[in-house]
């Protein structure tokens, strides 16, 4: 039978990470690194799942109890979400450029990507926003994942995008048509899962030391929209050093994540942020022009560099 292709490209932040959490806007691009499903219709039920990447492959029959804690969990999620629609069996093969575990949002690209080959594949019609929202709904309820609807909702419509969180959401395409990035890893661990739920157990709370800050970042936000429809980027530079200010009063940057973005400014990028829940893992830097320089400061402090661009087109590949 006919190979299905399917892809869905990781997405930075690059202002109002964790606003999401508090149903506020936040503004995110999709970047020219993608995940890539490969689906095949068999003629009997068996079902044969391969994570090319991480070496894993699962198989079972169509019917059989479906167990979500293993390495492939996205994948099998959403093939119950689907299961009245799958009409056969079919093995399905993952292939990523996206680093894994470095803030890009691999796990929700391989959902977006899965989804989009069993609409491919099984005639399934679906809306791009209701592809978003059903990856949504599977990562926060059947997957149990601490999230808010920025990373959905971003790799689903691709380019950059101002992306209210709340209910209902929405997504609005900003004019941008280069970005350059530099992503930065600092190779400092961190359980992205926990300090998702300590930040959600201090809005409960409504602790007025994150509460605060993070009210400034939704102003932060509007003003980086802004700065986007006037294609100031250096202005948007200066938001991203702004946000990273607001990061440190929320207690979630590092001395790491501050010496990353600090070199990267002084390597000529015109501003630089941690990416995500923060306690670690990934920056950004923008730096147009300077990409070079910025991926060497970088891996000068032992990190791992990677420059992307904006990815524009919305369809699955």
């Amino acid at each position: 039978m006919q190979d299905v292709i399917a892809r869905a490209p990781g997405r930075i932040c690059l202002l109002g990470d964790n606003a999401d959490l508090i149903g506020k806007p936040a503004i995110a691009a999709a970047v020219s690194a993608f995940l890539t499903v490969r689906l095949v219709r068999r003629s009997d039920d068996r079902v044969i799942l391969i994570g090319r990447d991480i070496d894993v492959q699962e198989e079972f029959n169509r019917g059989d109890p479906v167990r979500l804690d293993t390495p492939l969990k996205y994948i099998k999620a959403v093939y119950l979400r689907f299961q009245d629609k799958i009409t056969s069996g079919f093995e399905a093969e993952v292939t990523s450029q996206i680093p894994i575990s470095a803030g890009l949002s691999s796990s929700t690209a391989l959902c977006i990507a899965f989804i989009r080959a069993i609409c491919q594949a099984y005639s399934v019609q679906m809306e791009t926003l209701e592809v978003a929202e059903l990856s949504f709904a599977i990562e926060s309820d059947d997957l149990d994942i601490e999230c808010g609807r920025m990373d959905q909702y971003a790799i689903a419509s691709g380019g950059v995008t101002y992306i209210e969180t709340g209910n209902p959401p929405g997504v609005e395409r900003l004019p941008v048509a280069s970005l350059p990035i530099v992503v930065g890893d600092t190779r400092e661990p961190h359980d992205t899962q926990q300090l998702q739920k300590w930040l959600r157990g201090r809005i409960e709370a409504n602790d007025p030391s994150l509460m605060l800050p993070l009210r400034r970042v939704t102003e932060i936000v509007e003003e980086g929209r802004r700065s986007l429809y006037a294609n100031d980027l250096s202005a948007l530079g200066e938001l991203m050093t702004r946000q990273q200010v607001e990061e440190h009063l929320m207690g979630t940057s590092t001395e790491r994540l501050e010496a990353f973005c600090l070199a990267s400014v002084r390597a000529g990028a015109m501003g630089a942020k941690q990416m995500g829940a923060g306690g670690g893992g990934c920056m950004i830097a923008l730096c147009p022009g300077r990409e070079a320089d910025v991926r060497k400061a970088i891996e000068a402090l032992g990190g791992t560099a990677w420059a992307f661009e904006v990815y524009g087109d919305q369809s699955s590949g």
